[in-house]
């Protein structure tokens, strides 16, 4: 077979090995990963993610739940959980 530009014959191709695939790889690590404890920073975010909604909720129950302050309450609530944990870790 000639190559396009020069006109030249191309050479043979040679045949590479397939390397595992990259998705394939990841997801190898990620099942690893997968197996190992929870880590403290993340069970703590879980924690005042819980904390903040529960606090939400509670805001939004004194307000009768009206519609229209959902970030409002949200982000009241992460004020409220904030300050309450600054205040037990010195």
């Amino acid at each position: 077979m000639n190559n396009r530009i020069s006109g030249k014959p191309r050479g043979k191709r040679k045949s590479v090995a397939a390397s595992p695939s990259p998705s394939k790889t990841a997801s190898r690590k990620t099942a690893s990963a997968k197996k190992s404890p929870p880590r403290k920073s993340a069970v703590k975010a879980e924690e005042r993610y819980r904390q903040i909604a529960e606090a939400a909720y509670l805001i939004a129950e004194r307000r009768g739940f009206e519609a229209g302050h959902e970030l409002d309450d949200w982000l009241a609530a992460e004020i409220e959980v904030d300050l309450r944990e600054n205040i037990k870790s010195p």
